[in-house]
């Protein structure tokens, strides 16, 4: 008997004593976490080599296996914890997953895999679970192939930050009609590529903090009715194009913090929208009538509007916006 399945069989026998337990625990080792409906298993800085499935209740319906060091991991390992409805392998070694790693998980929703080392995926490798919410962050992808999902998918929460991308993977994109939440912040994106959001009718939150935005179409978003939040903060934006945000009726809030922004076309914020403008170089002359009169106008819905200030031309710099008189700007109160 393994040092695994020892240490499991020890916290059965613990657990068949004392009926009521919730909870089990070793230092360094594995948790066993017991509610009406769930068994959790945490295993945390375990240094596994493989994965101990054999080890684990046969009714586990969330695993954890963080900071663990698994550097691999096949479907063998995972089929017979057919219940699992959440897998979490965060800060781990993986490079690479088998096109069949899901096969048998028919009741998994929700799949981290934070942290890891993985460069590609294998096509297929996401079509066996009826996934809800997928994360990929903080890999070294780049690309996603497209069938790596199938076409009558049910994911609603996708996360590929911190990666690689230059380009949105269109394709894999085109895939997900029911997405809610889309996070692309942190990768290398120059450009929404045309049309590649369109196929997201039901999309309310987009993250795309902290790439190298210069630019966007003034239809970026037209597919997009549902939008609630848009994060745009840490790009290069220079200017926003009329009308960009026409169709989005349900928008409430939006982050343009620390971009190239010297002024605002007018009609881009909406009344009820909630907006974070500071960190722009705002070039403070009649030509920042609109976004003046938007700051006046809607007091409760700016954030940090003391560091809303002029950065332009120089006897204006570093004044708060709010506070210039209109005959400062050269424009009618």
């Amino acid at each position: 008997m393994n040092m695994y399945s020892y240490y499991f069989l020890t916290l059965a026998v613990l657990l068949r004593c004392f009926a009521y337990t919730q909870s089990v625990s070793h230092p360094g080792k594995c948790r066993l976490v017991f509610r009406s409906d769930e068994v959790q298993v945490i295993c945390v800085s375990v240094n596994f080599k493989q994965l101990p499935s054999k080890a684990f209740p046969g009714n586990t319906t969330d695993l954890s296996v963080r900071f663990s060091n698994l550097s691999s991991i096949t479907s063998d390992d995972l089929k017979i914890l057919s219940h699992l409805r959440q897998l979490s392998l965060i800060r781990n070694q993986l490079r690479t997953l088998p096109a069949d790693l899901l096969l048998g998980l028919s009741n998994l929703h929700v799949l981290d895999l934070t942290g890891n080392k993985l460069t590609a995926l294998s096509s297929q490798v996401f079509h066996h679970s009826p996934l809800v919410e997928l994360t990929l962050s903080d890999n070294l992808l780049s690309e996603i192939d497209a069938d790596c999902l199938p076409v009558n998918n049910s994911l609603q929460r996708l996360d590929l930050s911190s990666n690689k991308f230059s380009q949105l993977p269109v394709a894999f994109l085109q895939r997900l009609n029911n997405l809610e939440s889309l996070d692309l912040k942190n990768n290398q994106l120059e450009e929404l590529t045309p049309g590649a959001l369109t196929s997201l009718p039901k999309l309310e939150a987009l993250y795309l903090e902290n790439n190298r935005l210069k630019s966007l179409e003034a239809s970026a978003f037209t597919g997009n009715p549902n939008l609630r939040q848009m994060f745009l903060s840490g790009n290069r934006l220079e200017n926003l194009p009329a009308g960009i945000f026409l169709k989005q009726d349900e928008l409430v809030f939006l982050d343009l913090r620390n971009n190239y922004l010297q002024n605002l076309t007018p009609g881009i914020l909406d009344g009820r929208l909630y907006a974070v403008l500071s960190g722009n170089p705002w070039h403070c002359n009649s030509s920042l009538a609109y976004l003046w009169h938007w700051l006046r106008m809607n007091e409760k819905q700016k954030f940090h509007d003391d560091k809303i200030t002029c950065q332009t031309p120089e006897h204006m710099k570093g004044r708060n916006i709010t506070e210039i008189a209109a005959t400062d700007l050269g424009i009618k109160d």
